[in-house]
């Protein structure tokens, strides 16, 4: 929102402040024009309090609309806070806030998103410009595989997530039909290369659910298989909150 945008409520306060001012003198020039002399002084006097009264009011009037803009403004700043500029969709802490906000009595599906050789996009004609294209497009096709009620954020980097309460069969079937579509990026075409590792688990987690995403996701990286489903059994429980891994799997794959 522009400044201008923003003065024009305050200012229309200040000028409503002033019409009340002005209109509440009138009135009280006219009764003082038909009292009696000898009332006149004291019609003065209550003319001239109703005056500061009346000042008292106007100041109170600029400084609440001073206030109003301060809130339109925090307001503003913590929604792009909220939001990622290259994508438009929410950032980590949305995700997490809303996964940890579902009771435990409530299943969620996780379902997060690597994208596949951005690396070999952002150093490829057009550089970064045109892998922030990509990403966008990414996010797009998430937001179409999300039904009502479903959180689609980004988590950094080249990494995505789509939280649900469908099953995650559904989900899988929604992120395939979504992402089939090669994506046309600065007069190129190209398919939506995307890994993704699907996890249901009850609500209120935010860590057991990413983590146990994310271990399906190098899966189905590792196996070039698109989607899997988390599987205990072949990939592992996640680490604790806090313990970092001896190494990451993300950097044995420099190029991707």
């Amino acid at each position: 929102m522009s400044d201008e945008g923003r003065s024009m409520p305050g200012l229309r306060t200040i000028l409503a402040g002033l019409l009340v001012a002005v209109a509440a003198f009138l009135l009280q020039a006219l009764i003082l024009a038909v009292l009696p002399s000898d009332r006149v002084p004291a019609a003065l006097t209550i003319m001239a309090c109703s005056l500061l009264l009346a000042a008292a009011v106007l100041t109170a009037l600029r400084g609440l609309a001073r206030l109003c803009g301060h809130i339109r403004d925090l307001h503003h700043r913590l929604a792009q806070a909220l939001t990622d500029p290259v994508t438009g969709l929410p950032v980590r802490r949305v995700a997490e806030d809303a996964i940890a906000a579902t009771g435990p009595d409530i299943a969620l599906t996780v379902a997060l998103a690597d994208v596949d050789r951005l690396h070999k996009i952002n150093h490829g004609p057009g550089g970064h410009a045109v892998g922030d294209r990509y990403l966008a497009e990414v996010g797009l096709r998430l937001r179409h595989a999300a039904t009502d009620g479903d959180i689609v954020a980004r988590l950094g980097g080249d990494e995505f997530v789509l939280i649900t309460r469908r099953t995650p069969q559904q989900l899988a079937d929604s992120l395939t039909a979504a992402l089939a579509v090669p994506a046309a990026v600065a007069g190129i075409v190209r398919p939506v290369e995307v890994s993704v590792g699907i996890c249901q688990l009850p609500g209120g987690d935010p860590h057991q659910l990413l983590s146990c995403s994310s271990l399906a996701m190098f899966t189905a990286k590792d196996q070039r298989s698109h989607i899997e489903f988390y599987d205990p059994a072949r990939d592992g429980l996640p680490l604790p909150l806090g313990v970092r891994p001896a190494y990451r799997r993300r950097d044995r794959r420099p190029g991707e």
